[in-house]
């Protein structure tokens, strides 16, 4: 019964993942923005903290937002980053979530989340960990600019 839960409760998260993509699709479109997809090549490295897709959303205005699995079940929304680097090479953007807790019961006040991604490549490092630990979980995958 309780793995049942767990399909059930993994295709609620792709189905409202894949409306709130298409929400913030819309905005950065309208604005001459664009977002960046993110596929991860291993996000089980990630112990359940790395979404297999992530969504990096430019609207045009200077602003970003970040919307996958994580954002959506712990923030209900999509969450706003800060650009830490913006130039010919690559793009870095961090985020946090707050107040999360994990299946063991485990709790955090900011779990953060930094993304690089190289701009010739579409390549993305991806690091996430408690904001009181050293060190973090690291993923890697492929981004893929999108104005439409």
């Amino acid at each position: 019964m309780a793995q049942i839960a767990n399909i059930i409760s993994g295709t609620l998260r792709c189905a409202a993942f894949a409306v709130s993509l298409c929400f913030v699709w819309a905005q950065a479109t309208e604005a001459s923005g664009f977002l960046y997809e993110c596929d991860m090549d291993d996000p089980d490295q990630g112990l359940g903290w790395v979404s297999p897709k992530i969504a990096i959303v430019l609207p045009g205005d200077g602003s970003v937002t970040v919307v996958d699995a994580l954002t959506l079940t712990f923030a209900e929304d999509p969450v706003l980053g800060r650009i830490l680097r913006d130039n010919d090479a690559r793009f870095i953007v961090k985020w946090t979530l707050k107040d999360v807790r994990a299946d063991t019961g485990r709790s955090f006040a900011n779990f953060d989340y930094r993304a690089s991604i190289a701009k010739s490549t579409g390549r993305i490092e991806l690091t996430a960990g408690p904001r009181t630990f050293d060190s973090g979980l690291r993923s890697v995958g492929t981004c893929r600019k999108r104005t439409e």
